[in-house]
């Protein structure tokens, strides 16, 4: 099974909540009107907070990056590499 990994910039979020509608599991909004990504740790080097998920979690994830109007939500293949958004 696959192994992707969630990169949400939320220095980029804008606050539409979009992410929150699609996936309201996994992104949740915060008093200063951003999303949380539930069950991430924030990255010292960029700054962005990652959450590694399984195929499973993908589709939801997926639908969120798409809907993100600001693109702060990248997933990545980790097997693989590739930039899936």
């Amino acid at each position: 099974m696959a192994r992707y990994r969630i990169e949400y910039d939320r220095k980029g979020c804008i606050g539409a909540g979009t992410c929150a509608v699609i996936h309201e599991e996994a992104y949740v909004m915060n008093g200063d009107s951003k999303a949380d990504l539930v069950g991430s740790s924030q990255d010292a080097a960029t700054g962005f907070f990652l959450r590694e998920i399984g195929e499973p979690d993908l589709t939801l994830h997926k639908q969120a990056a798409e809907g993100c109007p600001a693109l702060a939500i990248h997933i990545k293949n980790l097997d693989t590499g590739e930039e899936i958004l």
